[in-house]
């Protein structure tokens, strides 16, 4: 007797919730009208969204997008010249190559571990690829439709066709090739820049970056024990990166300057070339925050707390006007982009490494204590243990700032290059459009573009939260 008022009371669900998915109108019954308060307030917000999009829609059909057909080759590449135009089909087309080669080969990759381990794999297919990255197909399409022949929706519409096939064909490549196939990648998109800027000593150099890290992984493969064997594995490693690069730079293949670039062309050029070499510095730079020793950290403290406390306008103002007073004169002096790009790479560096450092401080100490106990290098330990922890803890965080660093290459319109949003004024400025009043729709034009790349890596950030379990133990 004593053990039945012991034991815990039986809840019972009078309403239990239906197993599956809810239909259409049952969901609508459960979440939009389970009360009258609820109801009422639906009501009114359906007839106010209602309204507006009512309006929206008799304002599209009202107005005249004769500014974007006449301009809109200001708007996706500035001035580039019509000679030149082939290169960026055929960078497109490589970059276009590069995405579909990454994104079959990560599917399939992460298909063959779940099945290995045991794991139900995760749904993958041209639709779902499709779906992840609606937005800026849909605006692809949007912005070729508004040219005035049809080349260029035949264009856009076979670089995404593109994406879908190489996808196919990375699916069903061998594993051997798959597991290469992230530095087949990188080289993709290292050539899709220079098949318009041209191979330079740059580009010889991001070249043999890639081989550098590709030897580095396939000599870690093998067996090169004791002193002599590790130097020998360095040397293979560090020959291969240098030969690559040499042969690249002596090819001479000549390219496009960035001084006639301009449009959505630029914005996305900055902002990639940014992300992608600001990440590793701010990694650096939190680590060296974080040093015992005082001379990297005062170092890495005082370069981090300048740049966010000085806004980058003043930098791009600094870098196009001030820093060319300081070169020698024999010395030629940089284009502004190229001022811009090294500017937007440091700035977001510095908030970079104060995100990747809060990452490091939610990291338990215990972790670092069981590292040092397996006798893990310090190098070791941070490549292992530490940053992957710490970097999937600052996702949002960190695809938020990529985020503001895209909307922020609207600046550049200071150091007189012709970006997005600066094209939208220029269009508006032309003799023919010249008080009319389209600065609504070019400018409308515009948010539309910044949205559908912003809203997309936004997206993918939550799937890569939700993969990884970010928030949940």
């Amino acid at each position: 007797m004593s053990d039945l008022f012991l034991a815990d009371p039986i809840v019972v669900d009078p309403e239990p919730r239906p197993h599956g998915r809810l239909s259409p109108g049952a969901w609508a019954r459960a979440n939009l009208f389970d009360s009258r308060v609820n109801s009422v307030i639906t009501v009114i917000a359906g007839l106010i969204a209602g309204f507006l999009t009512w309006a929206a829609i008799a304002w599209l059909i009202s107005i005249d997008f004769t500014i974007i057909r006449d301009t809109l080759r200001i708007f996706m590449i500035g001035q580039f010249p019509d000679d030149e135009l082939w290169r960026l089909w055929a960078a497109g087309m490589v970059l276009m190559t590069a995405i579909g080669l990454a994104a079959g080969a990560t599917a399939r990759n992460a298909h063959d571990v779940a099945i290995s381990q045991g794991l139900a794999p995760d749904p993958s297919g041209p639709l779902l690829l499709a779906r992840r990255f609606w937005a800026i197909l849909a605006v692809l399409i949007l912005f070729a439709s508004f040219a005035r022949t049809i080349q260029p929706m035949v264009g856009v519409l076979a670089a995404i066709a593109l994406v879908f096939l190489v996808r196919q064909l990375a699916w069903a490549a061998p594993a051997a090739i798959r597991t290469r196939a992230m530095y087949v990648t990188a080289l993709l998109v290292v050539a899709s820049m220079l098949v318009v800027a041209g191979t330079s000593r740059l580009g010889g150099l991001c070249i043999g970056l890639v081989v550098f890290v590709w030897a580095l992984n396939e000599t870690g493969r093998r067996d090169f024990s004791g002193s002599s064997g590790k130097v020998l594995r360095w040397l293979i490693t560090v020959s291969a990166a240098v030969l690559a690069g040499v042969i690249v730079a002596m090819i001479g293949f000549e390219g496009f300057g960035w001084k006639e670039w301009g449009g959505i062309h630029v914005n996305l050029f900055t902002a990639v070339v940014g992300i992608a070499l600001g990440m590793p510095l701010g990694i650096l730079l939190a680590l060296g925050r974080q040093s015992k020793l005082p001379v990297v950290r005062t170092a890495s403290v005082l370069y981090i707390e300048f740049v966010r406390g000085v806004p980058l306008i003043s930098l791009l103002l600094f870098s196009k006007l001030l820093l060319p007073l300081f070169l020698p004169i024999t010395m030629e002096r940089p284009t502004s982009l190229t001022l811009a790009i090294i500017v937007i790479m440091g700035f977001s560096a510095a908030y970079i490494a104060e995100i990747v450092r809060g990452g490091l401080q939610a990291v338990a100490k215990g972790q670092t204590e069981a590292a040092q106990a397996l006798g893990l290098s310090p190098g070791a330990m941070q490549r292992l243990i530490i940053l992957p922890q710490a970097l999937r803890a600052v996702i949002p965080a960190m695809v938020g700032q990529f985020i503001a660093l895209f909307k922020d290459t609207t600046l550049l319109t200071t150091v007189a290059v012709l970006e997005f949003l600066d094209a939208a004024a220029i269009a508006n400025n032309q003799p023919q459009f010249l008080g009319k009043g389209l600065a609504p729709v070019t400018y409308l034009f515009v948010a539309v573009g910044f949205w559908a790349f912003a809203f997309t890596m936004s997206k993918e950030s939550r799937r890569l939260e939700r993969r990884l379990g970010v928030g949940t133990r």
